[in-house]
């Protein structure tokens, strides 16, 4: 009996002992708040410790060595503070190195060496540290260069959009509501499944989910003239597409990425600057139009001065953005992988849509180029002005990959359509790109005509038995007055449809 009350006496005071352990523990970070460092540099922090009445081991681990890693003595052993001085600072100095942009937490394992202390009553924090491209003033530079070109992008395509071409199009809008159901609808929901299909991290398939929901861009307008498809419906695609995007955008946005960004605070979508940012692409837009309405002669002489002023923008930007975005290198494969077949995809989606529903040649590769070459740059101007550090460089991998892959195949295909004009048998219009509806409209227009021509011919057989019976009355005085044609004569030859020229004849 006398044993047990012993044990229980024990058991107390050691309860009592661990809590006046944890009560009086106390420790502090040198800097509080870790500041950005620079990929590939190094940094370093102090963590004091006083108060501390047992022997302990402290380890020090990095959460993702990828991102940081711990260049100097990770292990270390503290001494219990002197009953003359508790209060007494020990101070542990630890060194780190940031080998990947990104967000990385230095955990502390504390052990107790004292025999009493199994329960591990010492607890310290995680220290976050954060990593961020190189020479990040020159990259936020070439950032407002880069939205000050878009600006001026936009207000030309203003400048170009006359209403005496646009009109005609508003009466057959069918390539405009397609390029947008493609658009908004589409492309949205195909960028989250990839993002899934490859296993994305949350940065990048927030990213690549941004560039499916931004609208037209002017790469299109630049290709669609280039390939000699229908720029008038391209330049009002993309004005559409620019208008509307201030309601579809942070509504796709909020549909297809709250998904990746509910567990991170660091990812969530920066309502209020997407659509500043979206405001002031269109308000330029509507300044263009105006002065093209107002003052044809002003409007002609701007977009005479913008184009060597765009291409000194252009260059700007690009001189101080490649610098900051060697980190591309390192992307992951996957990534890569999404980003290169992501423009593809779209413009096959596009135009398969086009061609379902029987528009030309013409105005179905436009709304491909309208579908495939989304506006990148708006999200990386985005994510580089609305999220803080490391975030708008991940944000942004995904976009520069997309913008970048989608001029590699726009080129290709350029260059392969100029290669084949040059070709013998090729007209210098670009007949391949000229031609006519598909196959299946052209086959459908026939049997609706074919059927046309049966209804009349039916009718014309009741007509010639009344004009015959009315002949065999008077063919004994006035002789037959001969046979009527009609049409079905040629019954036999139904009508062919002319691919090249767009129009219906019957075969002789």
């Amino acid at each position: 009996m006398l044993f047990l009350v012993t044990l229980d006496i024990l058991v107390l005071i050691t309860l009592i002992t661990v809590r006046g352990i944890e009560a009086s523990f106390t420790y502090e970070f040198s800097p509080n708040i870790s500041p950005l460092v620079d990929e590939g540099e190094t940094t370093e922090f102090q963590l004091s410790i006083s108060e501390i009445p047992e022997d302990v081991l402290i380890r020090a681990i990095s959460s993702d060595e990828d991102v940081f890693r711990i260049v100097s003595k990770s292990e270390f052993k503290v001494r219990k503070s002197n009953q003359s001085s508790p209060a007494r600072n020990q101070t542990l100095n630890m060194k780190l190195e940031a080998v990947f942009i990104g967000r990385a937490r230095i955990e502390f394992n504390v052990t107790a060496r004292d025999q009493f202390s199994t329960s591990n009553p010492f607890k310290i924090s995680s220290y976050e540290v954060r990593s961020g491209a190189r020479a990040q003033e020159l990259r936020d530079a070439s950032t407002y260069l880069l939205l000050a070109w878009l600006c001026i992008s936009y207000a030309t395509m203003g400048t170009t959009m006359d209403w005496a071409k646009i009109k005609p199009r508003l009466y057959r809008p069918h390539g405009i509501i397609i390029g947008i159901v493609c658009q908004f609808i589409i492309m949205p929901g195909l960028s989250s499944l990839i993002a899934r299909l490859f296993s994305l991290s949350a940065t990048s398939a927030v990213g690549l989910i941004l560039v499916g929901t931004c609208p037209g861009g002017w790469l299109s307008n630049v290709y669609a003239a280039l390939l000699n498809c229908d720029l008038v419906l391209s330049i009002i695609m993309t004005f559409f597409s620019t208008v509307l995007a201030l309601g579809l955008m942070p509504l796709n946005i909020f549909i297809y990425a709250t998904p990746f960004t509910s567990h991170d605070k660091h990812l969530r979508t920066p309502y209020r600057d997407l659509v500043i940012q979206l405001v002031s692409l269109v308000i330029p837009v509507f300044i263009g139009i105006f002065i093209a309405y107002k003052f044809p002669k002003i409007a002609r002489r701007i977009s005479r001065l913008v184009k060597p002023f765009s291409a000194f923008i252009i260059i700007a930007a690009l001189g101080g953005g490649i610098p900051t975005n060697i980190f591309l290198l390192r992307s992951p494969i996957s990534l890569v992988f999404a980003a290169t077949i992501y423009p593809m995809i779209g413009g096959l989606i596009g135009f398969f849509f086009a061609k379902l529903t029987c528009l030309a040649n013409k105005s179905a590769i436009t709304v491909a180029l309208e579908t495939g070459c989304q506006n990148s740059f708006l999200a990386i101007t985005l994510v580089t002005l609305s999220y803080e550090q490391p975030e708008s460089d991940l944000l942004g991998l995904a976009p520069i990959l997309v913008a970048i892959s989608t001029l590699i195949q726009g080129s290709l295909i350029t260059i392969v359509y100029l290669c084949m004009r040059r070709m013998p048998g090729r007209t210098p219009e670009g007949e391949w790109v000229q031609t006519g509806n598909c196959g299946l409209c052209s086959r459908f227009k026939v049997a609706l005509l074919r059927r046309f021509a049966k209804r009349e011919s039916n009718s014309d057989a009741v007509e010639q038995e009344g004009a015959e019976e009315g002949n065999q009355h008077n063919s004994a005085g006035n002789g037959n007055l001969g046979y009527v044609p009609s049409i079905s004569d040629n019954l036999d030859h139904p009508p062919t449809y002319v691919e090249a020229t767009g129009s219906f004849h019957p075969s002789k």
